[in-house]
């Protein structure tokens, strides 16, 4: 049977120790909580009372299960005053030499059969295991920030934890209520070893200006539905956090995909260190803040729109996939007059019918009306010939992701359409320069993917 903790130590005030804390004590454990000094303490006091704050805010909490958490956390700058405490989770920087310190101070003030976790998230927890007498009692215990919302809890089993040390934490992770999953002691875990490679790469593409913050995270948030984007989130993990899990990751792989974008370590040593301090790759409205305010990298009013375009009213779709058909129903629901070109009429109709039933399916959930449904479809024409789009002001291939079939398709309508048309392709890997390079318009080919299904995502790169 899994021993129960009745009282907790957490080493580190910082985000992710104030939210360690937080845990615990909404579950009734009396917590004693250690920083380094008086005004680091203070911070991690604000932290915490920030933190419960919102969640009454939100009607998580009310006022007074508030005031009994707090009641129930002990703040110290002295670690001794760990000694009754049956587990111990450190939370400090992402520093060995500290870490293995703290440890071996611990080692000595807690009881024999006290646990001691390390949150660490990307070092060796078997190398803090060793600073202590008795590595058996030292498990990983990651926390994901913020600590109180995220279910996720790595454990961490070295080669020298006590199986019974193990299973308990993996118990206490439960009766949390977090979900915990078992890792191997390799830099940066699981969750880690895979999204901070996605991130660092996001800030490679920042820093070399291949698009701007606004527009890389809008493409995984619309794109690809994630929560937030790459940028906004580093800053919320904190821009040195992300460095030293990096570099730790990379000196033990040596897989370029962790090795720390340059950006990362200018704006750590700058004190930009993502919200915590008020700006990273953005700026907020103050130290610990989610608001982000303007600053000299935000867009200016209406610059997004730049130069008057080329009027369009009739447009063009070439192809007969899920794609086209989501493309062909995007224009016609926003009033355009659309021309769908196939190959042979079964094609066609099949278009139409998927287009009919999509159109319907939305009137069924209240998203659209009748009248709305029957304009929609009025503005649909179906073709066999390519030669039906030489009236259209722009048009829009979806055909295979297959090179040499578009470069072909791209000469025809470059021979059919009359100048100044717009012609567009929404491959979504293959280069748009070659295509453009077909015809003998380059300046007017223009790269417009939609995403999947196009009717319901918001993103389109162009």
């Amino acid at each position: 049977m899994a021993r129960t903790f009745r009282t907790v130590g957490v080493i580190g005030l910082g985000t992710m120790g104030a939210g360690i804390v937080e845990v615990f004590a909404r579950q009734g454990t009396t917590v004693v909580a250690v920083e380094v000094g008086e005004e680091a303490l203070q911070r991690g006091r604000g932290n915490l009372e920030h933190s419960t704050g919102r969640a009454v805010t939100r009607g998580k909490l009310t006022a007074e299960e508030q005031a009994a958490l707090l009641d129930r956390v002990t703040l110290t700058t002295r670690l001794a005053d760990l000694a009754p405490c049956d587990l111990v989770v450190e939370a400090v920087p992402e520093v060995l030499d500290l870490k293995a310190q703290v440890f071996a101070e611990l080692d000595a003030i807690v009881a024999a059969d006290a646990i001691l976790a390390t949150n660490t998230s990307s070092l060796s927890v078997t190398e803090i295991a060793v600073a202590t007498a008795n590595p058996k009692r030292v498990v990983g215990m990651h926390f994901f920030n913020p600590a109180p919302v995220l279910q996720l809890v790595e454990v961490i089993h070295t080669v020298i934890t006590a199986d019974d040390v193990f299973e308990d934490v993996k118990a206490l992770a439960e009766r949390l209520g977090k979900k915990p999953v078992v890792v191997a002691d390799r830099a940066g875990f699981i969750a880690n070893a895979l999204l901070l490679g996605y991130l660092n790469h996001a800030v490679a593409m920042f820093e070399s200006r291949y698009a701007t913050r606004e527009d890389i995270d809008a493409a995984m948030r619309l794109g690809c539905g994630y929560p937030m984007g790459p940028l906004a989130l580093m800053d919320l993990i904190g821009l040195d956090t992300a460095y030293a899990i990096l570099d730790t990751m990379y000196r033990q792989g040596r897989d370029r995909l962790h090795a720390p974008a340059p950006v990362l370590k200018q704006l750590g040593s700058a004190g930009l260190k993502g919200r915590k301090t008020g700006r990273g790759f953005y700026t907020y409205a103050a130290p610990g803040s989610s608001e982000v305010v303007a600053d000299a990298l935000t867009p200016a009013p209406g610059t997004e729109e730049g130069a008057p375009g080329r009027p369009v009213s009739r447009v063009g779709v070439v192809g007969s996939g899920t794609m086209a058909t989501g493309i062909v129903e995007v224009f016609a629901k926003a009033g355009y007059d659309v021309v769908y070109a196939t190959r042979g009429a079964a094609k066609a109709q099949a278009v139409r019918a998927s287009l009919t039933k999509s159109l319907e399916k939305a009137v069924q959930r209240g998203k659209l009306t009748e009248q709305d449904r029957d304009a929609a479809l009025g503005h649909v024409t179906g073709s066999t010939t390519l030669d039906d789009l030489q009236d259209v002001d722009l048009v829009v291939e979806a055909v295979v992701e297959d090179l040499a079939v578009k470069q072909a398709l791209f000469e025809n309508l470059d021979e059919i359409c009359r100048p100044g048309v717009i012609l567009a392709t929404t491959t979504s890997s293959l280069p748009v320069v070659e295509l453009a390079a077909a015809t003998s318009r380059p300046q007017d080919v223009v790269g417009m993917h939609f995403f999947n299904p196009a009717p319901v995502m918001r993103l389109v790169e162009v």
